[in-house]
C-alpha cells in the first residue's frame, strides 16, 4: 500500500503545474503539456492498410542500447517505476506496471489501483494497449534479433503479458461501469 501512495504522489507535480495561471508561462506550459500528452498516447507500432508505422518511442528502443537496458532490466522494480513517474515518463512506468503485475497479488492490487487513479486523467485502456504494443515486441524475454531482424522466440511470454494487459483493461472497464452506476444513483 505504501508503494501505491508513492505512485500516486507522482501525479501531484503534473496537476499543480497544469493549474498555473501566468499568461505567457501558462501558454508555453500548455504547449509543453499538449506535446507531452500527444507523445504519451502515440502508438509504438501501428498498421495502416499495407504499411507499418513505427512511433518515436519504439524507434528510440530500437536505436538506443542504453535505453533498452533501462526499459528491459533483468528485474523490474517499484523503485524504477516510481522514478519514471517522478520524471513524468508515464509510458515507461506503465510498462513496468505490466511487468510487475504478475509477481504477486499485492503487485496486482497496486497496479490496478494506480492505473485506475490515472484513468481519471487518461484513457488508460488505450494507454495500456499502446504501451504493450510499443515495448512488448522488442522485449528480450520475447524477441531475439536474428540477422538484423526481430524473431519472436517466446510467444508464450508475449501472450502472458497481453493477457495481463487485458485483465488490467477489464478492471478499468468494470471501474468505469461502476462509476456510471454510482453517478446514475445520485
Amino acid at each position: 500500500m505504501k508503494k501505491c501512495i508513492f505512485l500516486l504522489i507522482g501525479l501531484f507535480p503534473l496537476i499543480i503545474s497544469a493549474q498555473q495561471t501566468h499568461d505567457h508561462e501558462d501558454d508555453t506550459r500548455s504547449k509543453e503539456i499538449a506535446a507531452w500528452l500527444e507523445n504519451l498516447s502515440e502508438q509504438g507500432l501501428e498498421i495502416r492498410s499495407d504499411s507499418v508505422i513505427i512511433g518515436r518511442e519504439l524507434q528510440k528502443v530500437l536505436q538506443d542500447e542504453s535505453y533498452r537496458n533501462i526499459i528491459y532490466p533483468d528485474s523490474y522494480t517499484w523503485e524504477q517505476a516510481t522514478e519514471f513517474i517522478r520524471l513524468s515518463q508515464l509510458r515507461q512506468a506503465f510498462w513496468f506496471f505490466i511487468n510487475l503485475y504478475s509477481d504477486n497479488e499485492t503487485n496486482k492490487e497496486i497496479v490496478v489501483r494506480s492505473v485506475l487513479a490515472y484513468d481519471n486523467l487518461f484513457k488508460m485502456d488505450e494507454m495500456m494497449a499502446n504501451v504493450f504494443y510499443t515495448y512488448s515486441f522488442m522485449d528480450p524475454e520475447v524477441t531475439r534479433i536474428v540477422d538484423g531482424k526481430p524473431e519472436v522466440v517466446r510467444p508464450d511470454i508475449l501472450e502472458t503479458k497481453l493477457r495481463h494487459v487485458r485483465e488490467i483493461v477489464d478492471y478499468i472497464h468494470a471501474y468505469r461501469t461502476m462509476q456510471i452506476d454510482e453517478d446514475n444513483q445520485e
